[in-house]
């Protein structure tokens, strides 16, 4: 024994319980003001639409999960920054120092909580959040705008049916100009019988048409002969908008789905593009909760704590939240158009913020 005082179990629940009432606060805060601007930014809708009912509170609730799966990394961030505030006004941080306690000691059950956060944000985004977000984008797209969808996604690809046919597409990319590609048109006859194929590898929209890359038909005769042919057009009667209806993000997929889907397109020689981005931020993402949560630690306690109010450590959590997403959107659109690695894209904002608050922690240690 070396005499040291260490943290008992009371104290490291006293230091949890202490992050985790304004980390709940922050969090509820945060979701509601999320909600409450998604809900004027589509107010004039909602009246047009006659949306202001029940089906319309169904579907800002059915958006919750995917808002607080989002805002998790902040509301630990502002959570730890105002949970040492009051700890330093309060002086027992000061406490804790003069009876020899190490600042890792005090951070270690926060970030233990902290980590639990980022494994409970996983398991949350990969059960709960497609499956919501999904049943509110159908709800605001069928039962408010009183749309119609004209296709589902299936089997790893796009399925719409026209008035003549079922087209199935293997990727839609809504980038300028819009493509798709692995294309097969299945025209039906008057009796519903399948009259000719149409493939092609690619198809870009003009503006007012599909262009078909390397098209050719497969016409079916009433013997049951097929015959192959070379052809130019392809008749497609969908514009774009028909296939971001159809298309799922991101955040609809499971982890699952998402690597099923990227397989698929591989295997048929197409190249998955941002959606490898997108699976790589679906592990990077929820360990920003543990990330947020050392650097807010690191920011709050110096050998000496530094006397932070309660408004700037707000403030303060607040900007290095928007710091970091900014940082995010830059990297995941640069992966998204291929100008760096997708793993690179995803995992780049937590090694650089994870850097500054391990730089920030070692440097206070020094003094």
């Amino acid at each position: 024994m070396n005499g040291r005082s260490r943290l008992s179990p009371t104290m490291d629940r006293f230091l949890v319980m202490r992050f985790m009432e304004p980390f709940v606060f922050s969090l509820g805060a945060f979701s509601a003001v999320y909600v409450l601007g998604d809900f004027f930014d589509r107010f004039d809708e909602l009246v047009q639409y006659e949306g202001l009912n029940w089906v319309g509170l169904e579907y800002f609730l059915l958006k919750l999960p995917l808002i607080v799966s989002q805002l998790l990394p902040i509301a630990c961030l502002v959570g730890v920054l105002l949970a040492f505030a009051l700890l330093n006004r309060s002086g027992e941080v000061l406490a804790f120092q003069g009876l020899g306690i190490s600042r890792l000691e005090m951070a270690a059950p926060v970030l233990v909580v902290a980590l639990l956060i980022s494994l409970f944000d996983f398991g949350f985004s990969e059960t709960v959040v497609p499956i919501t977000t999904r049943q509110a984008r159908h709800i605001y797209t069928v039962q408010i705008k009183k749309g119609v969808e004209k296709g589902v996604f299936a089997f790893r690809r796009l399925w719409l049916r026209s008035r003549d046919g079922f087209l199935s597409v293997d990727r839609y990319d809504g980038r300028q100009p819009p493509r798709l590609y692995g294309i097969t048109f299945f025209h039906l006859g008057p009796d519903h019988n399948l009259v000719d194929v149409h493939k092609a590898e690619s198809a870009t929209w003009d503006g007012r048409l599909w262009r078909p890359s390397n098209a050719h038909l497969l016409r079916i005769g009433d013997d049951g002969s097929v015959n192959a042919l070379t052809e130019g057009s392809f008749p497609i009667d969908f514009r774009p908008a028909d296939f971001i209806l159809v298309r799922l993000d991101p955040e609809e997929f499971s982890l699952g789905e998402l690597n099923h889907y990227i397989h698929s397109l591989r295997r048929k020689g197409l190249a998955p593009g941002g959606y490898v981005v997108d699976r790589d931020l679906k592990y990077a993402t929820p360990l920003a909760c543990l990330i947020m949560v050392a650097l807010g630690v690191a920011l709050s306690m110096d050998p000496l704590p530094r006397h932070m109010s309660l408004g700037r450590s707000f403030g303060l959590g607040l900007l290095i939240g928007f710091g970091y997403w900014v940082v995010l959107g830059f990297t995941s659109s640069f992966g998204h158009s291929g100008v760096i690695p997708a793993w690179l894209a995803a995992w780049l904002p937590n090694a650089v913020f994870a850097t500054i608050a391990v730089s920030i922690f070692l440097f206070g240690e020094e003094h």
